[in-house]
């Protein structure tokens, strides 16, 4: 009788520990990790690459439900610009749904197209859509932008990418090439 009860203690136990050490950011893998700037494609079509333009893009996950995200940009020795904001949406799943957006530091303009020799700490909000059809998920933001996520089931790191098109046309096309599985939270 108590070897079934310890057997059964045990169980219980592995149980309990699968499911507490489960990955609560797993809905967010199609979108974690570091991101580099592949290319810029202005509204005449005339299309930029590094060293002329640069960037780094990173989505930490922080809960199921919510995403810490730094964005910068390089277009020339003395023109940075850098933006931390979060993200918070309500189905972990990514199915249609609005999202809000909290900025709080911008410098040299933050995540927009036009360098500005400023620094701020906004503590601004935008809300949004979040758009899914298949694996492919858009943030369609109040401003105008949209950032789409073609394919959120890829499992190679290196072939997953995004774009981002701004109000004028011009369009941003990133590349994952980090996904950090070991620095996020649960």
């Amino acid at each position: 009788m108590s070897r079934a009860i310890q057997k059964a203690a045990v169980l219980i136990l592995l149980i309990a520990l699968t499911v507490g050490c489960a990955d609560d950011t797993k809905y967010q893998y199609g979108f974690r990790g570091k991101w580099r700037l592949e290319s810029r494609t202005l509204p005449d079509g005339k299309v930029l690459g590094p060293p002329s333009v640069t960037g780094l893009y990173e989505w930490y996950p922080t809960s199921k439900t919510s995403a810490h995200v730094t964005a910068s940009f390089a277009s020339g020795r003395d023109k940075i610009q850098l933006s931390g904001f979060t993200y918070k949406f309500e189905d972990p799943a990514f199915e249609s749904q609005d999202f809000s957006r909290e900025d709080y530091l911008n410098i040299g303009g933050g995540y927009t197209l036009a360098y500005q020799p400023v620094y701020t700490t906004p503590n601004t909000s935008t809300t949004g859509k979040i758009l899914r059809s298949g694996n492919e998920v858009a943030f369609e933001s109040a401003n105008g932008s949209i950032q789409v996520y073609v394919d959120v089931s890829i499992t190679v790191i290196m072939d997953a990418t995004f774009t981002v098109t701004y109000s004028d046309g011009t369009v941003d096309k990133w590349r994952r090439f980090l996904d950090q599985r070991g620095a996020l939270p649960k």
